[in-house]
């Protein structure tokens, strides 16, 4: 017997798309904004997706670009370098 490695799925847009949608009615990502979030490990998706939403909620937006992930980037990395 000898160990093989599993293959990885990739992660692809719509599948991304399917779990955005579903995490809030209000809220909608365009395609640039969720090509960004592509390379997020599957566990971490929900988690990643809520904070852009409650980001979305403080905020008053109800689109998320790649703009405005760019400024939630932007916003977690000061946190993280406290």
């Amino acid at each position: 017997m000898r160990a093989e490695l599993l293959p990885v799925r990739q992660t692809t847009l719509s599948s991304v798309r399917y779990a955005a949608d579903r995490t809030d009615p209000t809220v909608h990502f365009t395609d640039d904004a969720l090509q960004m979030i592509v390379n997020v490990p599957r566990i971490f998706l929900p988690t990643v997706l809520r904070g852009c939403v409650s980001w979305a909620k403080e905020n008053n937006v109800t689109e998320i670009s790649a703009v405005e992930m760019k400024i939630i980037n932007d916003k977690r990395s000061k946190e993280k370098n406290k």
